[in-house]
């Protein structure tokens, strides 16, 4: 039996030493055939845009690659085979005589097995030392240039390679969008707001370019700021005790809070996504600057509002101060008043107060008195937020004029700035001027070309404040 071990433990060694002399040649031409296949791939896409090609060159050199291991796995030596080449180097083929008997009781068969184990070091040596042919010179020569003509094509892309380039990189912030939209919808509680992330994230599977991406996103916070503005208007006018039926319920104070931090969230991710389109080299449009700014500034003012409510300290001496220049105004606009009345035999006497504190008002007092230096007048400071102050044309309300004549011989020396005259604008009622102000933002953001998306939501912003 000892016998029997020794000779097959040389069979394995012989099988060991067939596979290995038979799979150096099959790695040889696999990996020649999947350098070519890379170099082939990389090639062709010099010729057209195609985005990922390296990937896709590297894809398929590694399946080449595995599949040349299987096919070496599949011609693997078997043992029989392994059997009848190492016995083609006993002087009379003891080995197979000797293993095809399996009564080792017969002293034949003891006779031949110990033959065999004392021939068996031999033979193995010479069945090393046959010759054997492990390399192929077409193999190597074609693995030698097709790693050179990859290299090339790698280190020197063409235009529509860089093009290509440019897309998968493109293609990369946009799903970095997508996660980060997605993620934003998982931490979600609210059902609408997490509607409004759903809705986001199919629009953005439609995208193509980083800046569709972009407008989207941009587009869904202006959604959501409006939504958060028109909670916050029902809040106020919840407050005010105008409406007793219109009181937030607690889910609409938990979208509000939520709807504040999702907007600062998107805004964050917008900045992220301009950041990486201008590395990119293809910045965003400056509708889409203009409109990723204003959100920047909104999310600031409503921090600098978080951190102002929480110092109650601050906000106490702000309106003692406020409240004190109201009274000044007072009493300023009451001495104007007499001083008039005694001056003249009929007088006016006039006095505007501000003051500034939870809100904004302005009032208006006037007095007539007749006779001898008798008048009367008062300004009180104080007034309700239906009047605006509304800028007066500089120079008059006539048409502007613009000097026709020829420009002189000359060339730019210096610039400087300064302050421009200032003059007193008009108290007007809310009502006369929103509409105005409603057409003349319209006219601005058709003029500088807004997408229509953010065109109905300005609109929208509008149609709200006009409503109430």
């Amino acid at each position: 039996m000892e016998r029997r071990k020794q000779l097959r433990k040389y069979i394995q060694r012989a099988k060991t030493s067939l596979t290995v002399e038979r799979s150096i040649p099959i790695a040889q031409y696999g990996l020649f055939f999947a350098l070519l296949s890379s170099a082939s791939l990389v090639l062709v896409s010099r010729l057209f845009v195609w985005p990922f090609y390296r990937q896709t060159a590297l894809i398929v050199f590694f399946v080449v690659v595995l599949a040349s291991g299987i096919f070496m796995w599949w011609k693997r030596a078997k043992e029989k085979e392994a059997l009848h080449r190492l016995d083609d180097y006993f002087l009379h083929n003891e080995l197979v005589t000797a293993l095809s008997f399996q009564d080792d009781k017969d002293p034949l068969i003891q006779s031949l097995l110990t033959k065999a184990v004392q021939n068996a070091e031999t033979s193995f040596t010479n069945f090393k030392a046959r010759k054997k042919l492990l390399f192929r010179p077409k193999a190597l020569s074609g693995i030698f240039v097709s790693t050179i003509v990859l290299a090339i094509l790698y280190l020197f892309p063409s235009a529509t390679q860089m093009e290509a380039i440019e897309v998968e990189q493109e293609k990369a912030v946009i799903e970095d969008v997508k996660k980060e939209v997605a993620k934003l919808e998982k931490k979600a509680q609210t059902k609408d707001v997490k509607e409004q992330l759903k809705e986001l994230q199919n629009t953005l599977k439609e995208a193509e370019t980083a800046e569709e991406a972009l407008r989207e996103v941009v587009k869904k916070q202006k959604e959501l700021a409006l939504k958060e503005q028109q909670l916050k208007d029902k809040q106020t006018t919840s407050q005010d005790g105008n409406t007793e039926g219109n009181r937030l319920s607690e889910e609409d104070v938990e979208q509000l809070k939520e709807l504040a931090q999702m907007q600062q969230e998107l805004t964050q991710n917008a900045n992220a996504t301009q950041t990486a389109m201008s590395k990119l080299g293809k910045p965003a449009s400056n509708t889409l600057q203009n409109a990723i700014a204003s959100a920047n500034n909104a999310n600031n003012s409503q921090q600098s509002n978080a951190n102002s409510s929480q110092n109650p300290s601050g906000n106490s001496q702000s309106s003692n101060q406020q409240g004190q220049s109201s009274q000044q105004s007072q009493s300023n606009s009451q001495s104007n008043s007499k001083q008039s009345s005694n001056s003249q035999g009929q007088g006016k006497g006039q006095g505007q107060g501000q003051g500034q504190g939870q809100g904004q008002g302005q009032g208006k007092g006037q007095g007539q008195g007749q006779g001898q230096g008798q008048g009367q007048g008062a300004g009180t400071g104080q007034g309700s937020r239906s009047l605006l102050t509304t800028p007066n044309r500089i120079g008059g309300s006539s048409e502007t004029s613009v000097d026709g004549g020829a420009l002189g011989e000359g060339s730019h020396v210096s610039e400087q700035q300064g302050n421009g005259p200032i003059t007193k604008g008009t108290i007007r009622p809310y009502e006369e001027v929103i509409g105005s102000y409603k057409d003349s933002y319209i006219e601005s953001s058709e003029r500088l070309q807004l997408p229509k998306d953010l065109q109905n939501v300005v609109q929208s912003y509008f149609t709200s404040i006009e409503s109430q």
